[in-house]
């Protein structure tokens, strides 16, 4: 097979880029140790990388226990263009500024804003304009804005979102359309789960569950996030716990996310306790303080959700489940309840965690998203231990 000496080249220059990105301080020899490449061919992709504004010199390391000239060492010029992330909420909008090496630079929440196909546009070119300061002056300025949808996403369309109309609109195009920059679009639930493999652990199979106001599932396969046909994979919201119960807007009933997503959850405590103004904090005071009726209530919905939990693991056997919700961070003891009714075999040897990164997992990911399409880079991994087995050209 004939492959062009270009392509080769551009296959190299990535390799040295990410081999850069995923070591803090790294010389051009050590570079080329690393990726097998010879030292010619690594000082010259170095060279158009620092010409490109990509990487710079930041000093001099140690010498090598023979002596020596002290290398010069190299660093990606995080600072050179920034991502911005939108994770769009059906009663919120937040926002994050991160730089090239995936640091939070700036980050922003407007609770109580309903989006709708008829507002969201103008508040997303808001948000933009809110972070010029940070962006203006530098070599690639904005590198991409990367929304976060609570509903199915297939390869940029929005194809169900059951609590907004946001699938009435295309709503990427439009945006890249108005602002001349690219705009990515992917499901939220996806973006915890690239944000846990690229932030928390080096799992190659993991699954994020999302509860919020629904319920969703990133999975994470051999490194890759999985979407499975039009985008369709992780609605684990939308099983069928009850045949004959709650109507769901998807169209059945029974789902699931109708019982022990953020939002039913919280609905029903209100109405156990006849009083709208209930909060998750109030929950969580009255289970401590050993009221009857909300233990049975949260176990409960901790069986239930160990239901959806347990098929997940049954079908895809990740190394490691992350919870990302109000619910369990507000309510400590709830991953505990639904670790106790994990009882099959295969179930229990899986760990399932409350997500370390929280509230800003979807907008991490999507800074990530943003710069796996700037770098043209599939795996990063921003993390403090280097990841040291890459693959040459030959």
């Amino acid at each position: 097979m004939i492959i062009d000496r270009y392509k080769i080249r551009e296959q190299n220059e990535t390799l040295v880029l990410s081999t850069i990105i995923h070591n803090a301080s790294i010389s051009r020899a050590h570079i080329s140790q690393l990726t097998g490449l010879n030292k010619a061919s690594t000082s010259a992709i170095v060279k158009d990388l620092i010409d490109e504004s990509l990487v710079i010199e930041i000093g001099t390391g140690d010498s090598t226990s023979v002596g020596g000239r002290r290398p010069i060492q190299l660093s990606l010029n995080k600072n050179a263009g920034f991502s911005l992330s939108i994770d769009l909420g059906y009663d919120y909008i937040s926002s994050m500024l991160t730089n090239l090496n995936g640091e939070i630079i700036a980050e922003f929440k407007e609770k109580n804003f309903y989006v709708r196909k008829d507002n969201v546009i103008e508040k997303i070119k808001q948000t933009i304009r809110s972070y010029e300061t940070y962006y203006l002056d530098c070599k690639f300025r904005l590198i991409g804005v990367t929304l976060a949808i609570h509903g199915i996403v297939d390869q940029e369309d929005i194809i169900f979102t059951p609590y907004y109309d946001l699938d009435q609109i295309d709503l990427a195009f439009e945006l890249q359309q108005a602002l001349d920059m690219p705009v990515y679009v992917e499901n939220e639930a996806n973006l915890t789960a690239l944000a846990e493999t690229s932030f928390s652990t080096n799992k190659l199979n993991l699954v994020s569950v999302s509860i919020h106001s629904g319920i969703g599932a990133g999975i994470i396969i051999n490194g890759e996030l999985y979407h499975g046909r039009n985008g369709h994979s992780g609605e684990v919201g939308h099983m069928i716990l009850y045949p004959h119960g709650v109507a769901c807007p998807c169209g059945n009933k029974g789902c699931l996310e109708q019982y022990c997503s953020e939002k039913a959850i919280l609905q029903q405590y209100r109405l156990l306790k006849a009083d709208d103004t209930r909060t998750l904090y109030d929950l969580a005071e009255d289970y401590d303080a050993g009221d009857k009726d909300v233990i049975t209530f949260i176990e409960k919905a901790a069986h239930e959700i160990s239901i959806g939990i347990r098929n997940i693991i049954s079908g895809f056997a990740p190394g490691v489940v992350y919870i990302n919700s109000p619910l369990t961070r507000k309510l400590p003891f709830l991953l505990t309840l639904i670790n106790n009714c994990i009882r099959s075999k295969f179930s229990k040897e899986v760990p399932i965690l409350t997500s370390e990164i929280g509230a800003t997992a979807s907008l991490l990911g999507a800074a990530v998203l943003n710069l796996q399409n700037f770098f043209n880079i599939p795996h990063l991994h921003f993390s403090e231990e280097p990841l040291e087995k890459l693959t040459p050209v030959l």
